[in-house]
């Protein structure tokens, strides 16, 4: 140490020694202390720097983790696991444009690491430059080693992209591979059979690809596996039920936040809702922030499965005013209306109405058989694990649609429904109901092209969104009819059951 109270060299190599030790060791507090130390004593060292924003990543505090990488990157422009880190840190925030310049920081580096190269494609697809990511998946694709990787996140991304060659690499993929790489690769084998309108070869890929998720899923954690979540969810749906009774809503009335009109869309998976929120999003009072668990957060991982205290004379709003606050730092701006797509957020129908009684709430409905088909054709990034077999998959949504039922038998009105078949089919009059008359905004005659907006779209459906309106979606379940009778037989009611609009 010397006089003024900086380390020298040896006693830094020491202090980092230590840090990093306590890091492999999992002890993740004591390694950030150490490494505070040395970043205090030692300003122009960045390797504390650095080993501080990987431990704010590995903990998910990824805004701290970018402020940390971009001085990193500042003082050691060449640093490339900084600029690779910055990147995956600005796409956890959803800021796909910086994130891909990290990425593509990165890259430039070092052309041959081939983690990053998938990151930036990936952070290409959700920023709609859709060609730019399919041109770097066949670049990957030229490395033996990931051929098939790359050439299924092609498919999975665009499918009728992928060549007679390349749908030949996929096979090999899916035949040779192990694993999640084998599942994706069925998954990319059964969209690119489908664009060739090969639909029975197709209808066998998705099925072997879903076969072999459902069988991941059930040999790992016993509490996540498929029949654990499935019956967990429908004893949330019955609980909710039983909490949000008319009696439990009118001795909460009157509460919450009346000022803010945020717009939550909510439905099932592949209904729609991508294109809703890129129609709104489209608006200049209109921040779209895609899917966040802010809702979620604010009400603790429990409310509203149990009554609100009554210690708290206005718990909807306490709730209410949280909920705003993580939405700015997911992004919000707080001078536009946000619009929320967390889907499963029709779980809290009841409790939006009560945080927020000026709220619009939603409902992206479609023709069930083609929501359904949709579900068990996707292979999902994360969650969903109910939706990788017919029969659950129509167990999934006969809960959905039994809890929407009981929304508008204790809320009536609260819901607005939005028909994707009546968007597609006559968007010159559905998408100004849906602006004006639903969301109580101004016309504003953008919306009617909202495939040119630019922005974020982190879903499955990014590219479709950005796609002027088409058809080809519509009755997609006659095409594959003669498989989907467990699907229809767990649907019930709704399987034949249209949409409104």
């Amino acid at each position: 140490m010397n006089g003024a109270g900086r380390l020298d060299a040896a006693s830094l190599e020491t202090l980092l020694d230590a840090a990093g030790a306590r890091y492999v060791a999992g002890r993740l507090d004591e390694a950030a202390s150490l490494y505070r130390r040395a970043e205090g004593q030692s300003p122009g060292d960045i390797r504390a720097r650095y080993s501080l924003a990987v431990i704010d990543i590995r903990r998910g505090r990824f805004e701290d983790a970018r402020v940390r990488l971009r001085a990193v990157t500042r003082i050691a422009p060449d640093h490339f696991a900084a600029w690779h880190n910055l990147g995956m840190a600005l796409q956890q925030l959803r800021r796909s444009p910086e994130a891909a310049r990290a990425y593509a920081k990165a890259r430039a580096l070092r052309p041959d690491a081939v983690e990053t190269g998938f990151s930036l494609a990936i952070a290409l697809a959700a920023e709609g430059r859709t060609d730019e990511a399919i041109e770097l998946y066949r670049e990957l694709a030229a490395d033996p080693a990931v051929r098939g990787r790359a050439l299924t996140r092609l498919a999975i991304l665009r499918p009728a992209a992928a060549t007679e060659l390349e749908l030949e690499a996929i096979r090999l993929e899916a035949g040779q591979a192990s694993g999640e790489a084998a599942i994706a690769a069925r998954f990319a084998l059964g969209g690119a059979l489908e664009a060739r309108e090969q639909f029975d070869a197709a209808f066998a890929a998705y099925e072997t690809g879903a076969s072999l998720k459902l069988a991941a899923l059930a040999a790992g954690d016993p509490v996540s596996a498929p029949a654990a979540i499935e019956r967990e969810h429908a004893r949330s749906a019955d609980q909710i039920k039983r909490t949000f009774t008319p009696a439990f809503i009118a001795r909460y009335a009157g509460g919450g936040d009346r000022c803010s009109a945020p717009i939550f869309i909510v439905g099932f998976p592949r209904s729609g809702s991508s294109l809703v929120e890129q129609i709104l999003a489209s608006h200049p009072e209109v921040q779209g922030l895609g899917e966040t668990p802010a809702l979620s957060s604010a009400l603790d991982g429990q409310f509203p499965y149990a009554p609100a205290r009554d210690a708290e004379p206005d718990p909807f709003r306490q709730r209410a005013a949280d909920y705003l606050a993580r939405l700015r730092r997911f992004g919000w701006k707080s001078g536009p209306r946000p619009v929320d797509k967390t889907l499963e957020n029709y779980l809290h129908v009841g409790a939006i109405s009560l945080m927020f009684p000026r709220a619009v709430i939603v409902h992206c409905l479609r023709d069930p058989l083609d929501t359904c088909l949709a579900c068990f054709r996707q292979l999902f990034a994360s969650g969903n694990e109910t939706l990788y077999g017919l029969a659950g998959i129509g167990r999934e949504y006969e809960r959905y649609r039994g809890l929407i039922d009981h929304w508008d038998a204790v809320l009536p009105g609260r819901v607005q429904t939005v028909g994707y078949e009546a968007l597609v089919t006559a968007p010159e009059t559905e998408i100004p109901r849906l602006v004006t008359e639903v969301c109580g905004l101004a016309w504003w005659p953008r919306c009617l092209e909202f495939h040119r907006t630019q922005r974020t779209v982190a879903t499955a459906s990014a590219d479709q969104a950005r796609r002027p309106i088409y058809r080809t979606s519509l009755e997609r379940w006659r095409r594959y009819e003669h498989h989907l009778t467990p699907l229809v037989e767990a649907l019930g009611p709704y399987a034949h059951h249209q949409p409104k609009g």
